[in-house]
């Protein structure tokens, strides 16, 4: 496995030091193994989620970003099962949300984050002949959702909460195939989507809420393929999304005004048919940030809408691989990365110096954030799911801005002496343990076996080092002075 570590500068050291931040175990819900939380969803400003304690199955918690207000709200299915609470959603002064009971299908659920609160809303199941619904979505005081029936396929359904209030917006495409609209997302006050048709496949459509006021915003692909827009994202007054004109350009950025004229590519950031294939898309600095995949390599990019004013953020491709799972969050941007296998949280104000590993000061464990799936902004608080202690996924936050590199160095400072002069040495040294010093620049300047740390041949400097184990475990980090 490569191990890659990189300080840009002293400068960027320093900055390292000021800017990073602890993850900290938000609760620890399961005392057997990972509690797995999933669905994690920010509404008005508190956590609400799904996580299996292995008493109760995987059920309803919600967070305020405190381990005392991170709470079980309602076992809705007594016993192991679960109930599977996911989509949750702000409407009616309360927070719906869709509760799977397996083969009984599915049901919207609503609480006011009390157990006593927390009730049965409505079955959509047989409701004008529904067999099936998804995809909901809240806009103009309704919730608009995919529903199947077997006349009409999945189309665009809307409903007030109660069962007279359900009913057919409007049928896309007539007869039983279905449009299947998908990827809501609201911009300018209007509702996009994603819809098939047999005429032009999947491409992008706008809704207000009436029949009259749904129709296509472009064919994308004006070939016989399909445009596929997904992605959505507002950023810079704009929505942007991925999409594909065909074989021309491939899948890339687009960006909408909401005009037909105003839907085109904004950069073919891989020239030809391959595609970029843009993903996780956040609003951030009045751009839209993404990453595509390019040079053979994931990177993040950033864009104003303007093919000029798209570019990656240019760090050195040694830093990480594979960045994902993007989000805004308080003048930065959270996300995860890989140093060869090894997953981690990171953050970006933007900069190449500004972007760094954020480390859990006693974790040893590789890829802590392998299961994760995502990271959520919520009021003055990130969450994430991450397993930094061995035993499974849990929710965490980060602590307020501290120094991780002396707070690593204070609580582990394995290697001895520092500042050191000829040589370096190790206490519990570990078998076949393997010694990377990484110089300011970035590039990895001496490699050793943890029993021979000779160091005589390095420059004076600041040097980042790193302790791995068997199979490229990482056991420790230190900063050095030689």
């Amino acid at each position: 496995m490569t191990i890659r570590y990189v300080f840009p500068s002293i400068l960027s050291c320093c900055t390292l030091v000021s800017m990073a931040q602890v993850p900290m175990l938000l609760k620890d819900i399961s005392a057997s193994g990972g509690s797995s939380p999933a669905a994690i969803t920010c509404v008005d400003g508190v956590v609400y989620f799904s996580a299996d304690d292995f008493t109760h199955g995987a059920e309803l918690w919600m967070s305020d970003g405190t381990t005392a207000g991170t709470v079980l709200i309602k076992d809705i299915v007594p016993g192991q099962v679960g109930s599977l609470p996911s989509n949750f959603m702000a409407f009616n002064d309360r927070v719906y949300f869709d509760v799977n009971l397996g083969a009984d299908g599915h049901r919207l659920w609503s609480t006011d984050g009390t157990e006593a609160g927390t009730r049965f809303e409505l079955d959509l199941d047989g409701v004008q002949g529904l067999t099936s619904y998804s995809n909901f979505a809240v806009y103009n005081n309704m919730i608009l959702f995919t529903g199947a029936t077997s006349a009409m396929g999945g189309e665009l359904w809307m409903t007030d909460g109660t069962v007279e209030g359900t009913a057919l917006l409007t049928e896309i495409v007539p007869g039983s195939l279905g449009s299947n609209p998908n990827k809501f997302t609201e911009y300018n006050g209007l509702l996009y989507f994603a819809a098939s048709t047999p005429a032009i496949d999947v491409e992008l459509w706008v809704t207000d809420g009436t029949a009259a006021g749904t129709h296509l915003v472009k064919d994308i692909d004006e070939s016989t393929g399909s445009g596929a827009p997904s992605d959505l994202a507002v950023a810079n007054g704009l929505l942007y999304f991925r999409a594909t004109d065909g074989s021309m350009h491939g899948s890339e950025l687009w960006v909408t005004d909401g005009t037909t004229e105003g839907t085109h590519l904004v950069k073919d950031i891989v020239p030809g048919g391959g595609g970029s294939t843009p993903r996780y898309m956040v609003a951030f600095n009045n751009e839209v940030w993404f990453t595509a995949f390019s040079n053979g390599d994931t990177e993040i990019w950033h864009s104003d809408g303007t093919e000029a004013g798209t570019s990656k953020l240019a760090v050195p491709p040694e830093l990480y691989v594979q960045p994902s799972d993007l989000a805004a969050h308080a003048g930065y941007i959270y996300f995860t990365a890989s140093i060869g296998t090894d997953k981690q949280l990171w953050m970006t104000d933007g900069t190449p110096t500004g972007t760094v590993q954020i480390v859990h000061p006693t974790s040893t464990v590789l890829s802590p954030l392998a299961s994760t799936n995502g990271i959520t902004s919520c009021g003055a608080t990130i969450f994430f799911s991450a397993n930094y202690d061995g035993t499974g996924a849990e929710p965490y936050t980060l602590t307020n801005t501290v120094a991780v590199g002396e707070q690593i160095a204070e609580a582990r400072s394995l290697l001895y002496p520092n500042p050191a002069k000829d040589r370096l040495y190790m206490a519990n040294a570990p078998a076949n343990g393997i010694l990377y010093l990484y110089a300011t620049d970035g590039h990895l300047a001496l490699q050793r076996s943890v029993t021979n740390m000779d160091i005589s041949t390095l420059p004076n400097g600041l040097y980042m080092a790193r302790v791995t184990g068997k199979n490229g475990r990482l056991l420790h980090v230190q900063r050095i002075v030689k």
